[in-house]
């Protein structure tokens, strides 16, 4: 059975980004046709994409129990109520997950943004 326990570690850094949620590559290759590595390097440079959405993520570096560091991605579309502004210190309310092999991983609860 996974051992549980819930502590607030110190946020390292943090920044919010967005990620391509739904990417349609256009395909740039005759299909059916061979091509020899000039054409294929070709087309890859010219190669198109669409982005049809952005998602918004916040990456979160914090520093753990015994002065390691771990980070982890929060996807912020419904999850903005896990993520509070205060006026200490930046800091996560995790949840240490340790396994029965002894392997372990944290959990982000809550995340406490320093107001500036």
């Amino acid at each position: 059975m996974n051992q549980e326990q819930t502590m607030n570690l110190p946020i390292r850094y943090y920044s919010i980004t967005t990620v391509p949620r739904e990417y349609t590559p256009q395909p740039v290759l005759p299909e059916g046709k061979q091509v020899d590595m000039g054409e294929f390097l070709s087309a890859m440079a010219s190669a198109k994409s669409q982005v049809s959405a952005l998602s918004p993520y916040l990456f979160v570096l914090f520093e753990t129990e015994n002065g390691g560091a771990f980070w982890q991605y929060l996807d912020m579309a419904g999850e903005l109520g896990r993520i509070h502004f205060v006026s200490s210190d930046s800091y996560v309310s995790a949840t240490k997950i340790i396994f029965p092999n002894g392997a372990y991983m944290y959990r982000i609860n809550q995340v406490f943004l320093k107001r500036e």
